[in-house]
């Protein structure tokens, strides 16, 4: 029992800290980058959808001053296409907003540093140290599925502006073809399947890795670009509206008369 406390309270080697703690830090760091990267790419895809939208306006005000016939060229491709675009500019907003990084200390880790820095024994001096790499470690954890849920939405918005804007270009092949209603609704069926299934095989794509198996002696490592799974990515989401549910009903509750 007398070795087990001794082991518990042995100061922590520096160096071991020191390259724990930078390791963690340059993981932090990067997990920042990368949701600014993503909040980037929405803020983009946002501009050039608003840009798009203003021009298709623009460009079909000029046109019913004409005397083209623009009923051919509303179908049912280019309904499609502009609905994934205007519901791919609100994705983009939302991805935008989504962001919601962990990390950093309050005034309570102040305190906590300033009374071990005081503290003589080195078990105190310590533990503001185990604490802070500890809260690293959870921060990485909750930041890995901030990004996969925006990542989620950010991939969803990219594949909703490639989709709208090959229905548009296939609906404007249409209209000016002219095929029979039963063709066209019959290409846009195939162009839809083809559409669905490539969309999802993107979607799942991007987290195929060489290997998942782990390697003894080794650390399995966090997902840097893409955070975590899919799977976990859908789970955190609910989780976060399931959360916000409860806190809206519990402040409906302090405010109730």
């Amino acid at each position: 029992m007398g070795d087990a406390t001794a082991n518990g309270n042995r100061e922590l080697d520096p160096e071991t800290v020191a390259i724990a703690r930078d390791e963690l830090q340059r993981t932090f760091d990067y997990q920042v980058e990368r949701l600014r990267e993503i909040d980037g790419k929405a803020i983009e895809i946002l501009k050039a959808n608003l840009l798009l939208i203003g021009l298709v306006v623009t460009g079909g005000s000029i046109v019913f001053q004409t005397e083209i016939d623009v009923a051919a060229f509303a179908n049912l491709f280019t309904i499609a296409g502009t609905l994934l675009l205007l519901v791919s500019t609100g994705l983009a907003g939302v991805t935008y907003i989504a962001s919601n990084l962990r990390g950093g200390v309050d005034g309570d880790a102040v305190e906590v540093a300033l009374a071990s820095a005081r503290a003589a024994a080195p078990s105190d001096a310590n533990r503001f140290e185990e604490r802070l790499l500890r809260s690293y470690g959870r921060w990485i954890e909750y930041n890995a599925r901030v990004t996969a849920v925006n990542d989620m939405f950010a991939t969803i918005t990219v594949l909703m502006v490639i989709a709208g804007l090959v229905y548009v270009a296939a609906g404007i092949a249409v209209g000016a073809v002219g095929p029979s209603t039963v063709v066209s609704v019959l290409s846009f069926l195939v162009l839809t399947v083809v559409l669905g299934w490539l969309g999802a095989f993107a979607y799942y794509m991007d987290h195929l890795g060489v290997s998942e198996e782990s390697w003894e002696g080794t650390f399995d490592g966090v997902r840097l670009s893409k955070g975590v799974t899919r799977k976990r990515g859908l789970s955190t989401l609910r989780t976060m509206r399931s959360e916000r549910d409860e806190a809206e009903a519990a402040e409906a509750e302090r405010d109730a008369p």
